[in-house]
């Protein structure tokens, strides 16, 4: 009983609920533990893709004709405007050699030329005498009209010249389509004809241009306003062993396919070293983790002037 007593008056005593602990006026309130940092959001996950090249020919002659020589083979590395085939051009070469045989004789324009310069200074003569009563009229006129038509017959040789020239000209064009010449830089990855074959418009060569490739991805709609026009990007080749190469985004849909959810986006990556293939499939990673979607076009912005106070407050 002393003991009791002896609390009571020490002061109140607070009760104690749900097992905590008994605290009186006098103490200091538990101060709550810091709150944890907000968890770093999660890079986006790589997304499938496939390896093309920028760049792909079919070659083929402008013209009909045997085959006579393929002179590439597949894996040949090929530069632009580089004969690559031939057809053969027994006649066309025959017939360039007539053209230019026409095409360099000269001689009959020179002799033309002199009866031309004789004429002329026949009919000098002849004024010189009719001036000096001499000459008759006849033989002047006559004069006249011989250097006008030795004139004229000069100017036919000419132009027939210039004709012969051209048909040369002509002649060498056509031999030039018997050659086939590579529209790109690239490498031979299939040969699909052989000396003799008819060529009739088929391809005889496909070259793929490697030193550019050109990287195809389906992207969620979810992402839709995070990848854009200049994003850089990493890519990595499935199933070979080798760096990530550095890529950047050419171009990016501006529409998401209702049906799929997705949409398209194209990368290109320089590959001047080789260090990617072309036609395999690939994991490419953007670098969008600072990118904000696309504010929605129906969206206003309200000035803060206009925006409604808040309840209860003058």
């Amino acid at each position: 009983m002393p003991i009791l007593l002896a609390a009571l008056a020490s002061g109140p005593v607070l009760a104690q609920s749900g097992g905590g602990a008994v605290r009186g006026p006098g103490a200091s309130r538990p101060t709550s533990p810091p709150a944890a940092p907000a968890p770093a959001p999660a890079p986006a996950a790589a997304l499938g893709c496939v390896i093309e090249p920028t760049e792909t020919a079919e070659i083929a002659a402008s013209a009909s004709g045997v085959l006579e020589s393929v002179r590439v083979e597949r894996g040949t590395r090929v530069k632009r405007g580089q004969v690559v085939a031939t057809l053969q051009a027994d006649v066309e070469r025959a017939a360039v050699d007539a053209a230019w045989a026409k095409a360099s004789a000269e001689s009959e324009v020179n002799a033309l030329a002199a009866a031309r310069d004789m004429a002329k200074l026949k009919l000098r003569r002849m004024h010189t005498l009719s001036t000096l009563d001499f000459g008759g009229r006849l033989e002047l006129e006559n004069a006249s009209a011989e250097f006008e038509i030795a004139d004229h017959r000069l100017q036919q040789s000419r132009e027939a010249l210039e004709v012969a020239r051209r048909e040369h000209e002509l002649a060498r064009r056509q031999l030039e389509q018997r050659l086939v010449r590579s529209p790109i830089d690239g490498i031979v990855a299939d040969r699909l004809l052989n000396p003799g074959e008819r060529v009739d418009g088929r391809p005889i060569l496909r070259v793929l241009a490697l030193d550019r490739l050109r990287v195809e991805v389906v992207v969620p709609a979810s992402r839709f306003g995070r990848i854009r026009e200049g994003m850089a990007a990493t890519v990595r080749a499935d199933g070979i062993e080798g760096p990530e190469v550095g890529a950047r985004v050419a171009q990016v849909d501006r529409f998401v396919d209702a049906a799929s959810g997705t949409f398209r986006a194209r990368l290109d990556v320089p590959n001047g070293s080789g260090a990617l293939p072309a036609g395999v499939r690939c994991q490419v990673a953007f670098d969008d983790s600072g990118a904000l979607p696309l504010r929605p076009a129906s969206a206003p912005v309200v000035p803060k002037a206009d925006a409604p106070k808040a309840a209860g407050r003058i």
